[in-house]
């Protein structure tokens, strides 16, 4: 038999010398590729997802769970480089009772468009604020100091804790500064909120839309 399977080899035109050394070759491929996969198992062993192997808390800030179809109450701050101050929409909405589609505050001016829709059961509008910047930066929350900073974060924690309150900032650009250590204080408490940047110049309008309650677009962060 090993006579005959060497001539088979011969006649094929493959040297017994070169046939031989493939086989050495392929055994000590699959040799190395048995040895690193058994290195790697031990090295890294699989963990099921989500598992943290470690009794300390990770770096990573994890947000803190929401309900996203239905958004939070939110406050609305203005942040300028004077610090923050709390947009007064309450006092918007008084002007604007009995049918006015414009109201005036000390922070400014108010314009509110309805738009119908005709084949749902609530309307969509928009709110165009007109914020008067220099008043809301004489009344603002000072934020220049680190005090000042935790009183207002330790004022935004208990809003969430207690009434489910998340605050909005609109930050101008030379706000920006004061408005960073804000929004890492409030990460680490676990806090969410939402900001966005404004020039002082731009209107700033919030509207409500149908989709507000049909899609989960809304996201917040921690």
């Amino acid at each position: 038999m090993i006579g005959l399977g060497f001539g088979r080899r011969a006649r094929a035109g493959y040297p017994d010398t070169d046939v031989g050394m493939l086989d050495v070759s392929a055994n000590a491929l699959a040799v190395l590729i048995l040895a690193t996969m058994l290195v790697i198992t031990v090295a890294a062993p699989p963990a099921p997802p989500g598992e943290v192997q470690s009794d300390t808390p990770p770096d990573l800030f994890y947000p803190t769970p929401l309900e996203v179809s239905v958004a939070p109450s939110s406050t609305y701050w203005a942040v300028t480089d004077a610090g923050a101050t709390v947009i007064d929409l309450d006092g918007f909405a008084v002007g604007l009772t009995g049918g006015a589609t414009v109201a005036r505050t000390p922070q400014g001016e108010a314009t509110l468009v309805i738009d119908r829709s005709n084949y749902r059961d609530l309307n969509d509008h928009r709110l165009q604020l007109n914020l008067d910047w220099t008043q809301l930066s004489a009344t603002a929350q000072p934020l220049a100091t680190m005090q000042g900073v935790q009183d207002i974060t330790a004022a935004l924690r208990g809003a969430f804790d207690q009434d489910g309150l998340v605050p909005t900032f609109i930050v101008t650009p030379e706000g920006s500064s004061v408005f960073a250590q804000v929004y890492w204080e409030l990460r680490k408490d676990r806090v969410p909120l939402r900001w966005v940047t404004v020039t002082s110049q731009s209107p700033l309008v919030l509207s409500r839309r149908t989709e507000n309650f049909e899609t989960r677009a809304r996201q917040w962060q921690r």
